[in-house]
């Protein structure tokens, strides 16, 4: 297989506590172990007032795969994962992208996992929480575990989606024939946040993307709290319900 350009992109607000780690732990070890790509990271900064985008700007001084890029306020993790696919695919000629979480609830080793999967022919790797040898933090709250369950088991129900973790935010897609087809335009989506999970993947399953689960177990935030709320729930129903009716048949899928 020839090399792929293959870009980690990670949405940040207020991750300043956490970010510089990260990158050093992607850049100086994780993808070490993945020579046969070109791996980059391009964090999506939402204007950040702790100074997470200038520990990037220093990170990318002397690390050229580190890319940033900031926007002008924070518009919701779909929108910034958005912004991340469209800068990814024309700006830096991305072959297949990874979303990744910038607050330590993502094991970086897991990504190496991810791409073994894509080059093996997959083109949408999800890693799961929900499957053997998958787990979410023991110690996590009743409703927390709601928010991390219920959109995405609503979503196999209602949709027919043919995987186990449909809210996953740790996923690689392929870009050609379909992450560069994806509704990235704010006008197109139906969630700027959580919610846009299920919407990207009910649209890589109807372009037919072969898709893969691998267990991955879900960590406690490093630092910080979490931004998950309440209203990401009914977000999530009104994802699934909009999926629902403009659904004539069930999409077409190649699972493995």
């Amino acid at each position: 297989m020839n090399p792929m350009k293959i870009f980690v992109i990670i949405p940040t607000y207020n991750e300043s506590k956490s970010i510089g780690q990260l990158l050093d732990t992607l850049s100086e070890k994780v993808f070490k172990k993945i020579p046969n790509h070109q791996m980059g990271i391009l964090v999506v900064d939402g204007n950040s007032p702790d100074g997470t985008a200038n520990i990037v700007k220093t990170k990318s001084a002397s690390h050229s795969n580190i890319h940033l890029l900031v926007e002008k306020e924070k518009r919701g993790i779909g929108a910034a994962y958005a912004s991340g696919f469209k800068h990814a695919i024309k700006n830096l000629g991305a072959d297949a992208v990874i979303e990744f979480d910038g607050d330590g609830q993502h094991d970086p080793n897991d990504i190496p996992r991810l791409i073994a999967e894509f080059d093996n022919g997959h083109d949408y790797v999800i890693g799961s929480r929900y499957i053997a040898g998958g787990a979410i933090p023991a110690e996590w709250a009743l409703y927390r575990k709601l928010l991390s369950q219920l959109g995405g088991l609503t979503a196999k129900l209602v949709l027919g989606l043919p995987v186990n973790d449909a809210t996953s935010g740790f996923k690689l897609s392929r870009v050609a024939g379909f992450a560069e087809n994806l509704p990235l335009d704010e006008n197109q989506m139906l969630s700027k946040y959580y919610a846009y999970k299920i919407h990207w993947l009910y649209e890589m399953i109807s372009r037919g993307a072969k898709i893969k689960e691998i267990p991955i177990q879900f960590l406690e935030r490093r630092s910080g709290s979490s931004k998950s709320t309440i209203r990401d729930i009914f977000d999530s129903l009104y994802v699934v319900l909009a999926l629902r009716f403009r659904k004539n048949k069930s999409p077409k899928h190649k699972l493995s």
